[in-house]
């Protein structure tokens, strides 16, 4: 932790505020669920492991903007469940298109979270996946429960 705080000091970034916090387990999904989108930078060596992270925000019904790799369309659906990215550049685009109707109309009309343009579409297709919690007491907690 330490190591990147100083890493981001160094940045010199003038609208941007890193905050590095410790959540309890049952806040976790309660800040998910507060992002508009997120973003996975997961990368696999194997081409064939899946992130976490994104499975915990589409559990929060969060669509996210992914990098992408091999097996990365068994989990995100470009442009039904998020957006994919080869670069940079197209990360930038991808955030740009999706959260400019925030910046435009959302903050006037004070829209939910997620609910305009490609979000609200996006988030719209993560309402039949079982939410954080349910998905953890369905497919985590039993394995957990034979083990113990």
């Amino acid at each position: 932790k330490t190591m990147y705080e100083k890493k981001m000091s160094r940045l010199q970034m003038q609208h941007v505020a890193v905050q590095t916090v410790w959540l309890e387990p049952a806040d976790y999904p309660k800040l998910l669920a507060c992002a508009d989108a997120g973003i996975s930078l997961h990368t696999s060596t194997s081409g064939l492991d899946l992130p976490m992270k994104i499975l915990d925000l589409f559990g929060c019904h969060v669509p996210v903007c992914a990098s992408n790799f091999q097996c990365l369309s068994e989990l995100v659906e470009d442009d039904e469940n998020g957006r994919t990215f080869e670069n940079s550049q197209e990360l930038a685009d991808e955030l740009w298109y999706m959260l400019r109707p925030l910046a435009k109309e959302g903050m006037k009309q004070g829209l939910p979270p997620h609910g305009y343009g490609d979000l609200d579409r996006y988030s719209e297709a993560l309402q039949d996946r079982p939410r954080w919690d349910a998905n953890w007491t369905e497919n985590a907690w039993p394995l957990l429960e034979r083990i113990i």
